[in-house]
């Protein structure tokens, strides 16, 4: 098959597939962009020619189809030319409706344009009176957002204006900036910022006087009260439990212990009712407008102002001291409002986290001011000349109440603690010591001076509950089987006990508060300003020193020289324990003992040799006294008739009285005192009337055998007197014995009745005569009248004249001062 007869195959069979092409109008653009593929591929296979005859068939035949279907559609034509008829009588009946209508709808065309334009005009307006409306609304904001910072600074909320004016400015101002008020307002930022910076300070300066100033007194006193409470507090922490005797208030242990919620702070006590707004409201606007430095100067200098008012009248620098004199009320109330000042300066420091002040300010502001307080304080001590502890302990509970309350809020107490101690030191201790001494006087010159005789167990057992004595004692507790009982000591010891107790006890209360600091220096001052200068021999201060006058005074009384000197017996034991007794009272009550102690952990005063001298004095004065009243009696035994011829049957009256006075003078004198005392004083006693008696022959010029037969009866009557009062517990009476030997060989030697033996065998001297030196035994012989024979007759004639005339005067001198010596006696 030739390809032109494919070609018009396939063309056919295209235009047969697409037949419905044909269909549509010859001028659709359909019917073209179909077709042009057909003719694309007839021309590119060479069949136009066939294709072109193809359509004319296709033409011809669709005609003839058109023909036959015309002819079969001439009735529906003109039934479709009627229709189209009634349509057209009806289209213009429609198009009169329309004309109608369209007319109606032109006349509201035009209306609607002309409202259409109307609206355009109001909504046009309606804009401007919308934007306008805006506009209005930002400048009323505006407007009312000044009002508001105004209102804002008179109501004193400066923060709160500050952040108003800030919104005005970067806010709402902008959109305002071209009317002539929005300018103003702009122009007048700068002075409305000053005003909110001067009227917030303006504001801290009377925040500060009514809320610092004016509340200072009530803030003081509640500070003050705030401090009893915790002082109280931790006196009943004490009580339960002793270990914390030592420890004070403030002290670290006291306010590890302490209970936070009993601190006082200013700000929340709900009494004095301080706002706080103003000072956090100032340091906001500042910081807000970085200039916080200039606030922290301003507030300096008005704090310090407030300060010179405050401290009035110690703050002028020319201030003289002198001038400045306050009650202690005044002192007080003062004081109080110190206080306040500047612990209210350091809680406003912690509130406002130190930015507006430091407590390294605070603390230099205290140092500056504490310089100017001590010397006021001290000349205001010196001032009130203080005569009682009571009223020394309520100034020292003033300035230390002050003192604690500043340690308490960690202000440096170091210089005005000086006071403290200048007040214990130099007024307290001579107080008490004087205060002692004049009830130690007053105690020893009313004392009876006799052994203290009780009478019923329950003043026994007071007396041993207050008295220092060695638990071996005859009256001790566990030897004592019955009342009454007679103690050895007086009255006086168990004054003196008593007061050296009670003196311990003032002063361990008197130090029981305020003295926190410089503990060893204040034991230092109670044992040695206090206890030590209180029982030293210092004139005007020291009770041993009196005790020694009173002694020198009454040197003359045995009773109060002997009491003296066996209360001194007791005086000096109660000191070792005096000792103990203070190392551990200071060691239970101030937590440090006296350091000076020795092996035995028992602290010795020195007023143990003191009162060590004292006896040694006192023993002395005993001494004195007994050998001042032999000497007076053996001056008023005298012996003035040495040739008489009257041989005597009994001692000399005056010889009796004496040996009585002896015995009077042990018995009472003697019979407390400790038996080694008694021995020396017999020693000393027979040693003194065995020289005075020895020195009556020494110094009489002769004497004949009657007299010293009548001498030697008298000396034997002085013996056996004597012998008497030496008590058998005390020992062998030989060696008192061996005091008259001498005394006795030379009586001895002049009853010989032949000397030669004496005079010329060695041997029967030394048996007989060993304490009789051979020079004074032919001294003694020499003065014997008629050598070993009686006097003769004209020895004795010679005589009698002088007897005669000697012995009337001198027996009336005799008589007088024996009798005024009995009296003494």
């Amino acid at each position: 098959m030739s390809s032109v007869a494919v070609d018009s195959l396939q063309l056919e069979n295209l235009l047969l597939r697409d037949e419905d092409i044909f269909q549509t109008s010859l001028n659709s653009e359909d019917y073209l962009e179909s077709l042009a593929p057909i003719i694309r591929d007839s021309i590119r296979s060479n069949g136009l020619n066939s294709l072109i005859v193809k359509l004319n068939e296709i033409v011809n035949d669709k005609d003839e189809e058109l023909n036959v279907a015309s002819m079969e559609s001439t009735d529906e034509i003109s039934q479709c030319i009627n229709q189209i008829d009634s349509i057209h009588q009806e289209s213009m009946v429609l198009k009169d409706e329309f004309m109608k209508v369209n007319q109606s709808l032109n006349k509201s065309t035009i209306e609607l344009i002309n409202r259409k334009n109307r609206f355009i005009k109001y909504k046009t307006v309606c804009g401007r009176i919308n934007e306008t409306s805006i506009v209005l609304t930002e400048c009323i904001q505006v407007l009312e957002l000044t009002n508001k910072i105004l209102e804002s600074i008179r109501q004193s909320k400066y923060f709160n204006a500050l952040k108003l004016l800030d919104e005005l400015l970067n806010i709402h101002i902008a959109k305002v900036q071209d009317f002539n008020f929005a300018k103003k307002i702009v122009d007048s930022i700068p002075h409305l910022t000053k005003m909110i910076k001067d009227d917030c300070f303006d504001n801290i300066s009377r925040w500060l006087s009514l809320n610092l100033e004016q509340k200072l007194t009530a803030v003081g006193q509640a500070i003050f009260n705030n401090i009893h409470v915790l002082q109280n507090n931790w006196e009943d922490i004490k009580k339960n439990n002793k270990t914390f005797l030592p420890y004070k208030l403030n002290s670290p242990v006291e306010q590890s212990l302490r209970d936070p919620g009993i601190n006082y702070n200013i700000f929340t006590d709900q009494s004095l009712q301080i706002p706080l707004n103003s000072i956090y409201d100032a340091i906001l606007v500042y910081q807000t407008l970085h200039e916080l430095d200039t606030l922290i100067d301003a507030y300096h200098k008005e704090w310090m102002k407030k300060y010179s008012r405050i401290i009035y009248p110690l703050a002028p620098a020319s201030v003289n001291i002198k001038d400045i004199d306050f009650t202690n009320l005044e002192l007080a109330g003062y004081l109080q409002k110190i206080s306040a000042f500047f612990i209210m300066d350091k809680q406003l420091n912690l509130i406002t986290k130190f930015q507006l002040r430091t407590n390294t300010q605070a603390d230099e502001l205290w140092l500056s001011y504490t310089t100017k307080l001590k010397p006021v304080l001290l000349h205001n001590l010196k001032r009130n000349r203080f005569n009682n502890v009571d009223d020394l302990k309520k100034y020292k509970d003033l300035i230390g109440d002050f003192l604690q309350v500043m340690d308490n809020y960690s202000y440096d107490i170091t210089e005005l603690y000086d006071v403290l101690m200048i007040i214990f030191k130099d007024y307290f201790a001579p107080l008490v010591v004087q205060d002692f001494r004049s009830q130690f006087i007053d105690s020893i010159t009313s004392d009876h001076y006799m052994p203290l005789a009780v009478d019923s167990q329950e003043d026994y057992d007071s007396i041993m509950k207050l008295v220092w004595y060695q638990k071996d004692s005859a009256f001790a507790p566990q030897n004592v089987r019955s009342m009454p009982i007679q103690l050895p000591f007086s009255e006086d010891y168990i004054h003196y006990c008593f007061g050296i107790r009670n003196l311990i006890n003032i002063v361990i209360v008197f130090i029981s508060e305020h003295y926190n600091y410089e503990i060893t220096e204040i034991n230092n001052i109670i044992v040695n300003d206090i206890v030590e200068l209180v029982l030293s021999n210092k004139k005007g201060f020291g009770i041993a020193y009196d005790i020694e006058d009173f002694v020198k005074r009454n040197a003359t009384n045995k009773e109060i020289v002997a009491q003296t000197y066996t209360n001194l017996e007791y005086y000096l034991f109660s000191l070792y324990e005096v000792g103990r007794m203070i190392n551990n009272r200071l060691r239970q009550y101030t937590g440090v003992g006296i350091h000076n102690i020795d092996v035995n952990d028992t602290f010795t005063l020195q007023a143990v040799d003191t009162f060590k001298d004292l006896k040694k004095y006192s023993e002395q004065a005993i001494f004195e006294m007994v050998d001042s009243k032999i000497n007076e009696l053996l001056d008023m035994v005298e012996y003035f008739d040495y040739t008489t011829t009257e041989k005597n049957t009994e001692a000399n009256y005056s010889v009796k009285d004496f040996a009585g006075f002896l015995v009077n003078l042990f018995t009472s004198i003697f019979s407390t005192l400790p038996s080694t005392l008694r021995t020396l004083g017999l020693f000393k006693t027979y040693d003194f009337v065995s020289e005075h008696f020895l020195n009556v022959l020494k110094r009489a010029p002769s004497y004949n055998r009657t007299f010293v037969e009548n001498f030697d009866l008298d000396i034997r009557y002085l013996e056996d007197s004597m012998r008497k009062l030496h008590s058998p517990r005390e020992g062998n009476t030989e060696a008192l014995e061996s005091t008259f030997a001498e005394l006795r060989q030379a009586i001895d030697l002049l009853k010989l009745e032949n000397y030669d033996e004496f005079l010329n065998n060695p041997g029967f001297r030394m048996r007989h005569f060993d304490r009789i030196k051979l020079e004074f035994g032919q001294s003694l012989i020499g003065k014997m009248i008629g050598g070993s024979t009686n006097p003769t007759d004209d020895d004795t004639a010679s005589l009698k004249s002088f007897e005669t005339s000697a012995t009337a005067s001198k027996f009336t001198q005799f008589a007088g001062r024996f009798k005024r010596m009995g009296d003494n006696i």
